[in-house]
């Protein structure tokens, strides 16, 4: 009795593990930042006053943005062949304490999706609040955007964010350090036809003096055809 127990336990184990598997994305990059040339693949997208450092020690790349209303976009080298591509867009950011402390409140983490000149999904947390927002540009898309809140998955100042979000048909998913912050459905997801990601450190205090963050681990999957 012992033994069919077991095997039947291990039977579940292993369907559990194909269906995990066959949900899943395929990788299509991934970039931990531990060489110069892998920091070079990192192109700017958006943004002035901006300066990116590659940190050895560290593994990772450092963002300034030497002063506000400001943000500093920055793409990876993957993007869609054809408009509006389904998209799982993952990065670690962290605001650091180099940010002086009175400009740290305007200062936010951001990945974005189907990323265009006028269109695009973005997830931006504010790590000194502990609030997110799921954006969507142009405004529309039913009444779930923009979707915001405060969330104890985002972490403070000097404390990494792993940022996720999942563009899939009309479905756009956020996450926040594995949990699940947002889920809208766009009512009308042609409208958001860029085909780029992007991963952004936003300043918004006039201010000009510096928001400093860190960028690691990025990853991009797509769905299994």
């Amino acid at each position: 009795m012992t033994i069919k127990i077991l095997a039947l336990l291990g039977t579940l184990a292993a369907l559990a593990l194909a269906a995990a598997v066959a949900v899943a994305g395929i990788t299509v990059y991934k970039n931990d930042f531990s060489t110069r040339h892998e920091v070079r693949e990192l192109r700017h997208s958006e943004g002035k006053h901006c300066d990116r450092v590659w940190k050895r020690r560290a593994k990772n790349v450092r963002i300034h943005v030497n002063r506000g209303p400001n943000v500093c976009g920055y793409a990876p080298p993957v993007e869609g062949d054809t408009a509006g591509p389904d998209h799982d867009f993952q990065a670690k950011e962290k605001l650091l304490k180099a940010t002086p402390k009175g400009i740290r409140d305007g200062a936010y983490l951001a990945i974005a999706v189907r990323s265009g000149k006028n269109a695009g999904y973005e997830l931006r947390v504010f790590p000194t609040k502990h609030k997110f927002q799921l954006r969507r540009s142009p405004q529309g898309g039913g009444s779930g955007f923009p979707a915001s809140g405060k969330s104890r998955a985002v972490k403070g100042v000097n404390k990494p964010n792993v940022l996720r979000l999942k563009a899939v048909h009309n479905k756009v998913i956020a996450r926040v350090n594995g949990k699940k912050v947002a889920g809208v459905v766009d009512t009308n997801p042609a409208e958001v036809d860029g085909r780029r990601l992007e991963l952004a450190i936003g300043h918004r205090r006039h201010r000009r003096k510096p928001v400093v963050a860190s960028v690691d681990d990025l990853k991009v999957q797509v769905p299994k055809p």
